[in-house]
């Protein structure tokens, strides 16, 4: 075994060689072809702050300006740092903007050293201030968004949740897959699992949350430093199947700025509705040219309440250690982290499975490497190489403490990305993964290897019409240690898959108000070990899991048409999509039923099977000022899935659902009230339940404040405010119990 597992591993390591060798030699081939030449180049950096209180200013729009051309963009994050590298020497112009703060132009000399800087803003209370949804992030700044989304930091805080799925759900497009409030993940325009990457500074998380929806996602919200959802052409450097789109929660577990004095943050979180409490610090302190980071994450609540009555084994406890060093240079850095994190959570039981539920014990274990070189040259801007290793294990346990079932995974993977002048990224990214299962659940031990080489690019072909491009080859391996077994799933064997994804969008811009645009879309998914060749009982998820050895690849086209318009009081979002998916890989109810583990006694049993499907809807959003000072927001989504062949429904769609938001804003207040809304769902797979629509009202506020040179943030939020009994679609335990009643959340951020 160790001996196979030294061949993968080295074969895997020999393809991304072999790979990165074609890449760089690609680009170095093109850079003597086009005759450029060195240049010197220098970075600009430093640090925005209150002048008043001196304390780190978040949010500040920083702009790179050139004879009054905008170069590049950098928005400030919580230590209030800004940077921008590969500058060629010349006279600039450096614009910062914050809402509720003074415009500040600062002029930079750049000749042959490094430039720092300290700039103080001014309060300007006239200004309106706002809380919005802005597009863009700093490592793809070149690039044109499509429908991407990037929260800020404050708007973050604002619609914290106990997990990444409840924190991005006010979102236009966004619902939550759940079986309790632990296990929620996101769904976007209704797909979710293996069509929705959810990555952790870019990287895979290394857990089973895609899988299954009693599985968790091993990222606390209150340790991200922003939440960014990339759509498009750009997704594709992530993944090949990311139809859905990528959510990359940033958390910062490897500096990549040094900062120019020792930061602290300290997060507290309560919430009525479980008796739960959250606290999240971390520190990031200079030592030379390197940068030491430290964060420590605790969570724990009691059963969940709803309007009528306690929802069983519910409660959590969660603990999240990470740390990570790297050494800060000009031309840019390298750095390594290790975080460990570990939940024990409650998944509530049903008649249709274990009637006490079933407790999870969750542990991961993850190791991260990171190198950025910034080249000194015209076409080559900068390398990235970025490694992983994630060990994951969970068990699923019974009341009686008897082992249910058992997952471990143990994943290797690395990626390396060439930026280069001219708006593109060229890339290849390996991953090696060991998969193993025990308890009462007969998955084989499995071995996937994936290798994949991809190339983005984006062209204005005049000043108002810009196209994207990207295309990306993946192939695929899933090796089974014993073959030739043979299963209610078929005949254990190897599969190999190969296929290609691509994208292209054209963004056009009317006038400085209005943009449309368009993207076309094809993507490429394979089926995962669980989709091939599960064969057991599942008490979390109330059912016995069947797989299909003979499983094809899921192949996705999709069409996109989007609509922005943006003046001084209103902004409008409109957009229109068509997905159509062949070879849908879903797991369905056969009608039949196996006997299982414990109390279930019968399970109903569901195979993987490949469907084609057509999912097509709408989503638009608009935000005006009223009046000085009150805003008004609309937002709403429509999803339409459908079985292509028999036109029947797809199963696990939401319905149409938004909200309603009123706000009062001044620059250390904001105040909200909204109401959220969901339709019934009607359209309904064959063993599929209605659920009815529903109006739930909430409403808080938000508070930031300078005390004793500290920045202070307090967010208060009270949900569900007439304790509605209300039921989510895509909740697995809704004929259970319905969704929590009152909640009342507090959230408190320092920043010193």
């Amino acid at each position: 075994m160790f001996t196979c597992f030294f061949r993968c591993t080295l074969l895997l390591i020999t393809f991304t060689v072999k790979w990165l060798r074609l890449v760089l030699f690609a680009i170095f081939l093109m850079y003597f072809i086009e005759g450029n030449s060195f240049a010197r180049n220098i970075s600009i950096s430093g640090q925005a702050i209150d002048a008043e209180t001196e304390t780190p200013l978040v949010d500040v729009h920083v702009y790179l300006l050139r004879q009054a051309e905008d170069l590049s963009t950098f928005r400030t994050g919580r230590t209030g740092e800004f940077r921008f590298d590969e500058i060629v020497q010349g006279t600039y112009t450096l614009r910062f903007e914050r809402v509720g703060y003074e415009k500040l132009d600062q002029e930079v000399v750049v000749e042959t050293d490094a430039i720092t800087m300290t700039i103080k803003l001014k309060h300007n209370p006239l200004e309106l201030g706002e809380i919005v949804v802005t597009p863009g992030d700093e490592e793809g700044a070149h690039f044109e968004k499509t429908t991407d989304l990037n929260l800020s930091a404050q708007e973050l805080d604002q619609q914290m949740g106990a997990t990444i799925a409840e924190t991005l759900s006010g979102e236009v497009g966004i619902a939550q897959r759940t079986m309790g409030r632990a296990t929620a993940r996101p769904v976007i325009r209704g797909m979710g699992g293996g069509r929705l990457l959810i990555l952790e500074d870019g990287g895979r998380t290394g857990d089973k949350s895609a899988s299954s929806a009693d599985h968790a996602v091993t990222i606390d919200p209150t340790t991200a430093t922003n939440i960014e959802i990339i759509r498009g052409a750009a997704s594709l450097i992530y993944g090949s199947g990311t139809l859905g789109g990528v959510v990359n929660v940033k958390r910062e577990a490897i500096p990549q700025t040094l900062p120019h004095r020792p930061t602290m943050n300290l997060t507290f979180q309560g919430e009525s509705v479980n008796s739960g409490l959250t606290g999240t610090t971390g520190f990031t302190i200079p030592i030379g040219d390197v940068a030491w980071r430290m964060e420590l994450n605790r969570r724990g609540t009691d059963d969940t309440h709803t309007p009528i009555g306690v929802l069983e084994n519910t409660s959590l406890s969660q603990t999240n250690f990470s740390t990570g060093v790297s050494m800060v240079k000009d031309w840019g850095h390298i750095g390594i982290s290790g975080a460990s994190y570990r939940s024990d959570y409650g998944v509530p039981g049903s008649p249709e499975g274990h009637i006490h539920g079933v407790t999870i014990d969750l542990d991961r274990q993850r190791y991260e490497g990171d190198f950025e070189y910034g080249f000194q040259q015209s076409f080559l801007e900068k390398l990235k190489i970025h490694s992983t290793y994630t060990r994951y294990q969970h068990q699923e346990l019974e009341a009686n403490q008897t082992l249910g079932v058992e997952f471990g995974v143990l994943t290797y993977n690395a990626s390396a990305l060439a930026y280069m002048r001219g708006d593109a990224v060229a890339g290849v990214w390996g991953e090696y993964r060991d998969h193993a299962t025990g308890g009462f659940y007969w998955t084989p031990h499995t071995r996937e290897m994936s290798l994949a080489g991809f190339y983005l690019k984006q062209k204005p072909l005049n000043q108002d019409l810009t196209l994207q491009g990207a295309i990306r080859y993946d192939i695929r391996r899933v090796e089974p240690f014993r073959e030739g077994i043979v299963t209610r799933a078929g005949t254990v064997e190897r599969r190999d898959f190969g296929g290609i994804s691509s994208a292209v969008s054209g963004i056009y811009h009317w006038d400085d108000h209005l943009e449309t645009g368009a993207t076309l879309m094809k993507t490429f998914r394979t089926p995962g070990i669980e989709e091939l060749f599960s064969d057991g009982p599942h008490l979390a998820v109330y059912s016995y899991e069947i797989g299909n050895a003979e499983l094809g690849s899921e192949n996705g086209f999709g069409t996109e048409a989007f609509l922005r318009y943006s003046a001084k009081h209103v902004k409008l979002n409109l957009t229109a999509f068509r997905n159509q998916i062949y070879s849908y890989l879903i797991s369905t109810n056969t009608g039949e039923k196996e006997w299982g583990s414990g109390a279930a006694g019968w399970l109903w049993m569901y195979q993987y099977q490949g469907q084609n499907a057509l999912l097509e809807g709408a989503e638009i959003s608009v935000d005006a000022e009223i009046i000085p000072r009150f805003q008004a927001q609309l937002s709403t989504s429509y999803v339409r899935g459908t079985l292509a062949d028999s036109g029947a429904p797809l199963e696990r769609i939401p319905p149409l659902n938004g909200k309603v938001a009123l706000r009062y804003v001044t620059q250390p207040l904001n105040l909200h009230f909204t109401a959220r809304f969901s339709d019934g769902q009607h359209r309904l797979g064959e063993f599929e339940e209605t659920t009815d629509g529903y109006i739930v009202y909430d409403a808080g506020f938000q508070f930031s404040f300078p005390w004793w040179q500290l920045q202070h943030q307090a967010v208060v939020t009270v949900e569900n405010i007439f304790d509605t009994e209300y039921r989510q679609h895509l909740s697995r335990i809704k004929s259970v119990m319905p969704e929590p009643g009152r909640n009342v959340r507090l959230l408190y951020r320092l920043n010193f």
